[in-house]
């Protein structure tokens, strides 16, 4: 007496799909930015119709059960590779969707193809073998993004397509069943009720996989977010601080600079030309801080026309050219932004150590009293931290003294005043 019955299991096989598929569409209207979910939804019920019509054979003419049934099941493969194109960003492909489907038809109109059940076996497993090795592939190709659930939503694709393909010369050498599925025999056999369970076990493993999937991306989107500025696209203060943390507690790395930038008279940009213009100027430093950092270099926005960088590795005049390229390069390029002469410029305070007693706070402040000796001094130039280095003052007429910090912060009052 068999231990499964495997017509039972089809007509569970039936309702999982329909649930799933379902359930996935209902995912995809809560969110529908995640098109992805629709076709893969889609295709899930898709291929339980397929499966419908398979199970009716011998119930239905033939044209139904076996023509209309495959091109059904080969559209459904083709919605799921779509999703799966779909969630890594690729365009539709109408060929991919429409190419399954007219490969069957036109077999079926070939009577010897027809006829054989072992060359419609072989075009139904090379064709559902590629289709779920196409999702592996295409899901493999977006391996850079950390999700965790993609990598055994791989290998389940990945093994379910080697199994068809497998299934070619396994069924040549050992067909597994000589009489027709609707023939009670075989309804019964041993194998048809493995790979029934199997199949239903498959089904509810990739579609929960790939609703994990998604909810994964949705919530490193929202993490990214709460970790970036929205206006220029860099780390946003509590990101920049915590990496600026973590970099200090690895020693092995060697030394660090951490620079700050304040773009000088930012105010006035605002107040002459508006604030869409200061954004974008906003927008145009950030870039040029950006292209100008070394490898491994990261910047961040502290907060309305601050900025800070952080550089691993690089000794105190290497850390200082970096500024420098960064202050050169941001008042060539500001000089003029959408064809309004600006002429910006950015103040930048220095900081270089081995490690931070009071963490990556203090040395920020040693920095920031470098940036406040750079605006004294006259804004638009590089200053590094005084217990450090000697502050880089660009040279000076003869008759024209250097003042010192603590003459430049009294000047800045007496102005203020």
């Amino acid at each position: 007496m068999p231990l499964l019955h495997v017509p039972t299991i089809y007509v569970l096989l039936l309702a999982v799909m329909v649930l799933l598929g379902a359930l996935t569409l209902f995912a995809w209207l809560q969110n529908r930015a995640v098109r992805a979910l629709a076709w893969w939804g889609g295709a899930v019920l898709v291929m339980a119709a397929a499966l419908g019509l398979l199970c009716l054979r011998g119930v239905i003419p033939d044209v139904c059960s076996l023509d209309l049934a495959y091109a059904v099941l080969f559209t459904a493969c083709a919605l799921m590779l779509e999703g799966a194109r779909c969630f890594e960003g690729r365009r539709t492909s109408p060929l991919l969707l429409l190419a399954g489907a007219a490969m069957w038809i036109v077999t079926c109109q070939i009577p010897a193809m027809y006829e054989s059940a072992t060359a419609r076996l072989i075009i139904v497993s090379v064709a559902m073998g590629s289709y779920s090795l196409g999702c592996a592939y295409v899901l493999w190709t977006g391996r850079a993004e950390p999700l965790l659930s993609r990598w055994p939503l791989i290998v389940l694709t990945a093994l379910g397509g080697g199994l068809f393909l497998v299934r070619i010369p396994l069924h040549v050498a050992h067909p597994l069943a000589a009489v027709p599925v609707t023939r009670f025999e075989a309804l019964q056999s041993f194998w048809f009720a493995i790979v029934s369970t199997f199949t239903v076990l498959f089904f509810i493993a990739i579609n929960y996989l790939f609703l994990a999937l998604t909810k994964e991306r949705s919530e490193l989107a929202h993490k990214r977010a709460s970790m970036t500025d929205a206006l220029t696209g860099l780390a946003n203060r509590r990101a920049f601080l915590e990496f600026g943390e973590r970099r200090l507690k690895a020693p092995a790395n060697g030394t660090i600079a951490f620079l700050l930038f304040d773009l000088d008279l930012f105010k006035s940009i605002n107040d002459t030309h508006g604030h869409a213009m200061g954004d974008r100027v906003l927008r145009v430093f950030a870039q040029t801080l950006s292209a100008n950092l070394p490898r491994g270099g990261v910047a961040g926005r502290l907060g309305g026309e601050e900025f800070a960088a952080i550089v691993s590795g690089p000794d105190r005049q290497a850390a200082i050219a970096v500024a420098e390229r960064v202050r050169e390069s941001f008042a060539a390029i500001a000089r003029v932004v959408d064809g309004v002469v600006i002429a910006a410029t950015v103040s930048v305070g220095l900081a270089h150590a081995d490690s931070a007693p009071g963490g990556i706070e203090a040395l920020c402040e040693r920095a920031d009293k470098a940036l406040y000796t750079a605006k004294s001094l006259g804004r638009n130039r590089v200053e590094s931290a005084v217990e450090e280095l000697v502050p880089l003052v660009p040279d000076a007429p003869a008759d024209r003294p250097i003042p010192s910090a603590a003459h430049a912060r009294a000047a800045t009052k007496r102005a203020a005043a």
